[in-house]
């Protein structure tokens, strides 16, 4: 980020008041946390989870790109998936993987709809769907 000091310590709080009023004063829905391609990208945004409101710190996949990083021979290889880790000072890891051939503004949107509207996420890995034979 190029801004002042406190914008920066904003800008990556796990604080969920703090880095609300951080998006809300720049005008942003989400933080880039940085862009990697059309194939992955690294958000910040804020939802529910557990009863409560958190910083999702959220790295985005598609699952083509995942199957170049994960065994294949996994029961769990070419399925989307939600990855809940634990809690940490910058929010709550997390790690989607969509059969989308591509990541843009508008699938970020409709993943985030999603996470805060799904009401019973729980740590760990969670897959859905069927199995994508070529991600």
């Amino acid at each position: 980020m190029n801004g002042a000091p406190e914008e920066d310590v904003a800008a990556w709080s796990g604080e969920v008041a703090r880095f609300s009023a951080h998006l809300k004063d720049t005008g942003q829905a989400f933080l880039f946390r940085e862009e990697a391609g059309d194939q992955q990208v690294h958000v910040r945004f804020t939802g529910p989870y557990q009863g409560k409101d958190v910083v999702w710190d959220c790295c985005f996949v598609t699952l083509a790109r995942e199957s170049q990083q994960a065994d294949r021979g996994s029961s769990e290889a070419g399925r989307s998936f939600i990855d809940i880790g634990e809690p940490v000072a910058c929010g709550t890891p997390l790690r989607v993987g969509l059969a989308l051939q591509r990541i843009d503004l508008p699938a970020i949107q409709k993943m985030i709809i999603m996470i805060r509207n799904y009401k019973h996420l729980r740590q760990g890995r969670h897959t859905f769907g069927e199995r994508n034979i070529n991600p």
